[in-house]
């Protein structure tokens, strides 16, 4: 291949999906191209660029210092593409069409959204819609999404965000638990007292905040079970394993069937000051790039389903 002939999006898509996966095989998988393929477009990459931008070991992959700065351009060469073929496709009559790549936790997609996918489809049948569950941050111009759902505190970005809401945060428990444990806790100093289900990205102690009024109680707790999935959790939970303190969303047809019941009712799991946990979208465009039709047209279904659910509060702010 010579220089001139080097097709430089795909090679930087490449090599973003190698930094993204931190391998070739896992680059190409997601590609779906060979590993082989993969190398030789990134030495080709290299090549053109007349710099080293990854170092190769046997086991894994390391950004040079000429790879970490072209890995910044080569997410905005990127992203001005999607721009590009965005507005070309709203300019042929405005039709929601193309692939859209979205990252969200696990709990959002299987527990809010998914049953309202087919509804989504009927609306816009030529939207290819492509989710990725995860309840670690998934990288998002890098992993080549178009949006992310964020829950809890965004990080510093200079991404476009939209505020969705608050979901509030619910101490549960079931009925089989309450009984057995004399009606369960009568404050929230007898939680640390009783068996619990913790979910955190890390095994350990957490704390577990209670507000009533001005006063707050922090209870200190390490799960008898610990697990990064807050499904999971609410399984455990509805089987009377013990306490689990969880998002709204995750647990809401288990409290309308009774399968589960809050627990410490006078008391808040959020702090009255600012209110539940703030849901966010990200978009792969900066803070002054208007996003395209089509993930205009999704968070907006988004926020639909947070309204028909009743699991957020506050109206959402404007995007920035």
């Amino acid at each position: 291949m010579r220089k001139n002939d080097l097709d430089e999006l795909a090679a930087a898509e490449a090599f973003l999906q190698v930094v993204a996966t931190r391998g070739f095989g896992r680059a190409a998988k997601a590609l779906g191209r060979s590993a082989s393929s993969v190398s030789r477009a990134v030495a080709e990459l290299e090549r053109s660029l007349g710099a080293q931008l990854l170092v190769r070991t046997t086991r894994r992959v390391h950004l040079t210092e000429a790879g970490t700065l072209y890995a910044s351009h080569a997410e905005a060469l990127l992203a001005a593409s999607r721009v590009a073929r965005d507005a070309v496709a709203e300019l042929t009559g405005g039709v929601v069409r193309g692939r859209l790549r979205v990252t969200m936790p696990v709990s959002v997609g299987e527990r809010l959204l998914g049953p309202h996918v087919p509804e989504l489809r009927r609306r816009h049948p030529e939207l290819q819609l492509e989710v990725d569950l995860s309840d670690r941050h998934q990288p998002l111009v890098q992993g080549g999404f178009d949006l992310a759902i964020r829950v809890g505190r965004l990080g510093d970005s200079s991404r476009r965000a939209q505020r969705l809401g608050r979901v509030p945060t619910r101490l549960v428990a079931s009925p089989a638990f309450l009984a057995a444990h004399e009606g369960g806790p009568a404050t929230p100093g007898d939680v640390e007292r009783l068996p619990c289900l913790t979910v955190a990205p890390l095994p350990g102690p957490v704390e577990w905040p209670f507000y009533r009024g001005e006063e707050r109680f922090g209870a200190t707790v390490e799960g008898i079970v610990h697990t990064t999935s807050p499904t999971l959790a609410a399984q455990l939970a509805r089987e009377g394993l013990g306490l689990l303190r969880i998002v709204a969303w995750v647990v809401r047809e288990e409290l309308a069937r009774g399968d589960l019941v809050e627990v410490l009712p006078g008391w808040t799991c959020d702090d009255p000051r600012v209110g539940g946990l703030p849901v966010n979208v990200l978009y792969a465009q900066g803070a002054g790039v208007e996003p395209p039709l089509k993930s205009r047209v999704f968070v907006a279904f988004v926020q639909e389903v947070l309204a028909r659910a009743d699991v957020v509060s506050g109206p959402p702010p404007a995007a920035r």
